[in-house]
């Protein structure tokens, strides 16, 4: 039993809330004269906020090179926040050259109680200067003094680091440890580095307030030094209950409040969708969590006249025509272009990926899948052989404590690495007109190297088109198909119409997972194809149009190729769901939902 739990339970029997026990007891003397289990209990703020500031977080919701955006937190007892700060002297705030700035206070709520947090973002400050500051209460609660530095204006080399997923992966356990020491070796590597990027499930469970604690800790020496300009993933709207609308998932609560970045996104999504500038790169950050955030209700009351999706697409377009910057990034967590065995993001793909078609973003970075990935330069979703005509996906890694099993190379990936050994990030450098990546474990064992150079539109390690196929490969969820003799599985087309051998339901795809095919069969003399996929048997007969089973009728009958049983292509979506795709360029049928 946690000391929530604990708590709630005495008072429970005790038959008041905390604070009006307190308030009943009248005095301090009262509480020490307590038995020892309620004088624990009731001593510390189950919190853990104090008086003296913590989760010292920099970020920017302004300009770079001219502001500074400082929060923390305390507990609720504190209703003040001060910034001390002066030029120069890193690491210390010196006495009679010292400057002041008032913070504003909000009540962060949580699932542990309610806190003070306070944030001030200072203006006209001097480009590539640095300051000393801290933070408190103007008497005598103050943090340790520490130092940031500003961008320097039209700076054309800089590095940052991206990273991975870094939450614990049990929501029973807020493990943080991975993350501490990832972000720490990747800090100590890279000390020059001018900010974080994390793209998403920063925790496992976002409004679990235990969880922000531990990540907090676990690099709370970093960002109060070098600001974190964040992405938030699906854990971020995991909503354990306390806060409404009740359900598994909601508007990431704890993510927007604690995250002071530009308010410049669209009027429902502002902390969530935004977008900034740092040198001669654009950087465009999108919301992918279609699936947790939008209700019935919240399209109603966050949405009103438009969608989650449209109300980011006209967002998006709008950003990236307005940037004159030479390198644009964009950033969301969920992948169109994954590594996860059955796990596709078809409606996220094709609500974002025709945007950054249009205006060439360079490098799209994402998260969500754990593993290490950089696809081919893509445009129209097809593979292009140079970055200069195309888009390079990036999916970044773990740098916490969870890994995936089912993670595999997919026919966009002209580079893969499963990271089940170890965290790792991606050490971003800009140097003028060229942009290059690494990739490294947490040891600083070299995973990735490439670059893209915008005066040649060519890049380094140089693309190489896979070549095309013979006969129309299936691809499902990104993985070549193969029957059970490991012999391709392949699509013909009749007229305008393609069919697919039906054993394309028996495919593995990755490593451990597939459709869950059971006893699959084809019986010669009947027609018969037999097999069960979960708990329902599907009957289906040459030649006929009814599946057996199910409720479902086919446009087509099923047909013999080369006394093969195939269904045609549509009929694969109206009985399973699966959209497709033909890829001319490389003779590709793809198939994913």
């Amino acid at each position: 039993m946690n000391k929530k739990e604990k708590l709630m339970e005495i008072t429970q029997n005790l038959d008041m809330d905390r604070r009006t026990f307190l308030k009943s007891c009248g005095s301090l003397l009262v509480l020490m004269g307590l038995p020892f289990q309620l004088r624990d209990v009731f001593a510390a703020d189950p919190t853990n906020a104090t008086a003296i500031p913590d989760h010292v977080t920099l970020t920017w919701a302004g300009d770079p090179t001219t502001t500074q955006t400082i929060t923390w937190r305390t507990n609720g007892t504190v209703t003040r926040g001060i910034v001390q700060f002066s030029q120069g002297m890193a690491g210390r705030v010196v006495a009679g050259n010292t400057q002041t700035a008032s913070a504003i206070t909000e009540t962060l709520k949580s699932s542990l109680g309610d806190m003070s947090l306070h944030s001030v973002t200072l203006s006209g400050l001097r480009p590539g200067t640095t300051y000393s500051y801290r933070v408190g209460d103007g008497s005598s609660n103050w943090s340790a003094p520490v130092s940031f530095t500003t961008a320097q204006v039209g700076t054309s080399s800089f590095k940052f680091l991206v990273f991975g997923d870094s939450q614990s992966g049990n929501g029973s356990n807020p493990e943080y440890g991975p993350w501490r020491n990832n972000v720490h070796a990747a800090v100590a590597a890279n000390p020059n580095a001018r900010f974080l990027i994390n793209v998403g499930d920063l925790t496992e469970e976002g409004q679990a307030y235990e969880h922000w604690n531990n990540w907090y800790d676990a690099c709370k020496d970093i960002i109060n030094i070098i600001p974190e300009m964040s992405c938030q993933g699906n854990h971020e709207t995991y909503n354990m209950g306390w806060l409404p609308p009740s359900g598994a998932t909601s508007e990431p609560y704890e993510y927007v409040h604690q995250f002071k970045v530009p308010q410049n996104g669209p009027n429902g999504l502002k902390g969530q969708t935004y977008s900034w500038d740092y040198g001669n790169v654009h950087f465009a950050v999108v919301d992918s969590q279609y699936d947790e955030e939008v209700t019935a209700e919240t399209q109603v009351t966050r949405f009103p006249g438009t969608t989650f999706l449209d109300l980011q697409k006209n967002w998006l377009d709008n950003d990236l025509k307005s940037t004159k910057k030479l390198w644009k990034v964009v950033i969301f967590h969920k992948t169109p272009y994954y590594n996860k065995a059955s796990r596709a993001n078809e409606v996220i793909k094709a609500a974002f990926t025709p945007i950054i078609d249009k205006y060439h973003v360079d490098i799209v970075f994402n998260g969500h899948d754990h593993g290490i990935s950089r696809t081919y330069p893509i445009k129209n979703d097809t593979f292009v052989s140079t970055p200069g005509a195309g888009t390079v996906y990036y999916v970044t890694g773990r740098s916490g404590n969870k890994y995936y099993t089912d993670l595999s190379k997919k026919v966009w990936d002209q580079f893969f690495y499963d990271s089940v050994d170890s965290p790792s990030y991606v050490v971003a450098e800009v140097n003028g007109s060229t942009l290059s990546l690494k990739a490294f474990k947490q040891n600083g064992a070299l995973i990735d190297s490439y670059s893209i150079s915008k005066a040649t539109g060519r890049d380094t390690p140089a693309t190489v088109l896979p070549a095309k196929y013979a006969n129309t490969q299936v691809v499902v969820y990104g993985n070549e198909a193969t029957d059970s003799a490991s012999n391709p599985i392949n699509a013909v087309q009749n007229g305008s119409t393609w069919y697919v051998p039906l054993n394309f339901v028996t495919v593995k795809y990755g490593t451990t997972s597939n459709l869950g095919v059971t006893g699959y069969t084809y019986n010669t003399a009947s027609g018969q194809v037999t097999f069960t996929m979960g708990s329902t048997k599907y009957i289906f007969t040459v030649g006929s149009k009814v599946v057996s089973g199910v409720m479902t009728t086919l446009t087509n009958p099923i047909t013999l190729q080369n006394e093969i049983p195939m269904i045609e292509v549509n009929d694969i979506k109206t009985v399973w769901g699966f959209t497709y795709k033909y890829d001319a360029a490389f003779n590709m049928l793809l198939l994913a939902k």
